[in-house]
């Protein structure tokens, strides 16, 4: 969502710890920022690209920052399979040199003949085996389709002077790209010079046990210098959004579990990783299954105070009416802002993003209720309630799958266990465990507590579960949503005696 707003950095609340992020950024020191989904961690991500960029537009030298949320070329459709640190590390080089190449292209063609021409044999030699072994050798079809993408983020941050960039032109600029690279390969036939020995070792494939990725980041700073930039930055973001990973913290965690478990790729001069992660990767992280050594990456988790969230909706109110009013504004009179404030908060699980969504359709559902009225309505307690309802249904089931939340509705328990999950479902226990596992994984519940042994046998505590999401919760309560009928068949585990 803060893709789409590309003035996000004149209005975006800057969390506490953002200048510290920043400073990490700039000075290429790695960094972990957990958070739920929504919390806020794409905009940051966003914000520190762009002032990155116009550090370097106002002539400051900076790293190369690259964002890095797409992973499709690192998995098969919802397989982990193809997630290996050397995927990763080459999606880590394209990027990069799409960004190189990016940049170059923004320049006026004076400016850039002055990098290009200032090449040596070694300089020209390096450029043009990196961008043969990580830029060229993908078809020229889905370069063009990233580069695109590259260019609407980019032109959003950097000033460029060229024409094309004002005038947006991506075609033309696509093609100024092309005849950069080309450049680059029409300099190593003129100077006619031999691959270096360790180049060539650094980028054998991803199947050749001699692939090194350490070598390969080093190669990619030391490419990076020679364009006068202090060292590169990857900012990584949405790893929990591909149809492998999504609803699944485990699955989150395999997926980027390469790069953080080797702490060497941490530790490479001049290079930085910014993660931007789903906060419940972070207990995983810290368990047996993939152990991550978190006492030596910097890291914090996205805590917003209510204080912020007033001040988040004053200023978008104010940049979006020209600074004519604040959140109070849209409402009437008689209603307890903060009230209503607060439990919009609690309802979006404190996200941000959450609660600009919620707002809108809150005033969506109202104007359509006033469309045909003379006077002019504003947002009453009715209004903002309606509001709310509407938002819960029609937003939870793009969170949850459909299975899942048939699963919990049919439960229809803000707090249970195990035997409550074997009744309601009439399966066993172990059928039961993987059904609350499930459901823990994608964020739905958590872990609350034990009750008493049930039974006049006695035995171990049982562990006792709750509704951590305030939408599914509201849900349940004011009975907005219902599912009739089993939802999962009868497993043979089950004891019909357990019921009574």
């Amino acid at each position: 969502m803060a893709e789409l707003e590309p003035d996000i950095a004149d209005y975006a609340v800057k969390p506490p710890y953002f200048e510290a992020i920043g400073a990490r950024a700039k000075n290429t020191s790695s960094f972990i920022l957990f958070g739920d989904r929504g919390a806020g961690k794409s905009a940051t991500r966003l914000t520190i690209f762009k002032e990155l960029w116009k550090e370097k537009a106002n002539g400051e030298k900076v790293p190369l920052a690259i964002n890095m949320t797409d992973f499709s070329v690192a998995i098969n459709g919802r397989q982990l399979n193809n997630a290996t640190e050397s995927s990763l590390i080459q999606e880590v080089a394209f990027l990069v040199l799409e960004s190189l190449l990016t940049w170059l292209s923004s320049l006026e063609e004076d400016d850039r003949k002055v990098y290009l021409e200032a090449l040596d044999s070694g300089e020209s030699t390096l450029c043009y085996e990196m961008l043969r072994d990580f830029y060229l050798c993908r078809p020229d079809q889905k370069r063009q389709r990233s580069a695109r993408e590259a260019m609407i983020l980019f032109n959003q941050a950097f000033l460029a002077k060229s024409k094309l960039w004002v005038e947006k032109r991506w075609e033309p600029i696509a093609k100024l790209i092309g005849s950069i690279s080309d450049a680059f390969v029409q300099r190593i036939a003129d100077v006619k010079v031999n691959v270096a020995s360790d180049v060539t070792a650094a980028l054998t494939g991803p199947t050749d046990t001699r692939f090194d990725s350490i070598l390969v980041l080093r190669k990619l700073v030391e490419l990076i210098s020679i364009f006068d930039f202090s060292g590169i930055t990857i900012l990584i973001d949405k790893v929990d959004e591909t149809d492998a990973t999504n609803n699944s913290a485990d699955k989150t965690a395999e997926l980027i579990y390469p790069l953080l478990s080797r702490v060497q790729l941490l530790e490479i001069q001049s290079f930085s990783w910014i993660f931007f992660l789903w906060k419940s990767v972070k207990t995983i992280f810290e368990g047996d299954k993939y152990p991550v050594r978190l006492d030596k990456i910097g890291h914090a988790t996205v805590s917003w105070s209510n204080e912020f969230f007033a001040l988040m909706l004053d200023k978008r109110m104010e940049f979006f009416s020209d600074g004519n009013m604040k959140f109070s504004g849209l409402f009437a009179r008689d209603v307890d802002i903060d009230t209503i404030r607060n439990e919009l908060v609690r309802i979006c699980m404190r996200s941000p993003r959450e609660v600009i969504r919620i707002m809108d359709v809150i005033i969506r559902e109202h104007d359509i209720v006033h469309v045909e009225k003379p006077e002019t309505f504003l947002l009453n307690e009715e209004s903002a309630q309606s509001g709310i309802d509407s938002y819960v249904k029609d937003r939870i089931s793009s969170i949850y799958g459909e299975r899942l939340l048939a699963q919990i509705f049919r439960l229809n328990k803000s707090t249970f266990s195990n035997r409550d999950v074997q009744i309601t479902f009439k399966v066993g226990p172990q059928s039961a465990r993987t059904r609350i596992q499930s459901w823990e994984s994608a964020g739905i519940i958590k872990l609350s507590g034990t009750r008493a042994a049930e039974g006049v046998l006695g035995g171990k505590p049982a562990n006792e579960y709750t509704i951590v999401d305030a939408r599914i919760e509201r849900i349940m309560q004011r009975q907005l949503v219902s599912y009739e009928g089993d939802v999962a068949a009868e497993d043979p585990e089950f004891d019909p005696s357990s019921e009574k």
